[in-house]
């Protein structure tokens, strides 16, 4: 068959089989795994989402992402975005766009920062995964070391 089933697999309709993993093969669709969050924050919400499309499920759940950072499930919300955000990524081949930065890392002292497109993060660094800084610390670090650079230092004289 000339068609790539994990596409096909991710852009179909899902059924409620799939979604509590009953014949279910590779991941489960677009629609299935924005579907079962958005009919959770539904249930617990009493709102519901304009339309069944990929867009209006994905609206309905950034309408009130900040009301689900505050229930206990949102590590398992996050982490299953991420999962399809990557399998997507995979499947497409589009990788985010990186950006180098202008300054070293405070661990391990490279210059090998970045800021990553969409992760929410300001600057990370690509040697220690638990580099991640937030806008106000990367500008307290860009402030940091632009102090260091620019403070003279004495040079002993033989």
């Amino acid at each position: 068959m000339p068609l790539r089933m994990d596409v096909l697999n991710l852009l179909g309709p899902s059924a409620d089989a799939v979604l509590t993993g009953e014949d279910q093969e590779g991941p489960v669709p677009v629609v299935g795994v924005l579907s079962a969050w958005s009919d959770l924050v539904s249930d617990q919400t009493r709102h519901r989402p304009v339309s069944r499309t990929v867009s209006g499920l994905t609206q309905h759940l950034l309408d009130h992402v900040e009301w689900a950072c505050r229930q206990e499930w949102v590590a398992d919300f996050a982490q299953e975005l991420d999962g399809l955000l990557k399998t997507l990524r995979q499947i497409s081949g589009i990788e985010p766009v990186k950006v180098l930065l202008p300054v070293t890392c405070p661990s391990c002292d490279l210059r090998v920062m970045i800021r990553e497109e969409g992760s929410g993060w300001a600057a990370e660094c690509r040697n220690c995964p638990a580099i991640k800084l937030s806008a106000r610390e990367y500008s307290q670090l860009v402030t940091q070391q632009a102090q260091t650079v620019s403070t003279p230092r004495e040079v002993p004289f033989p």
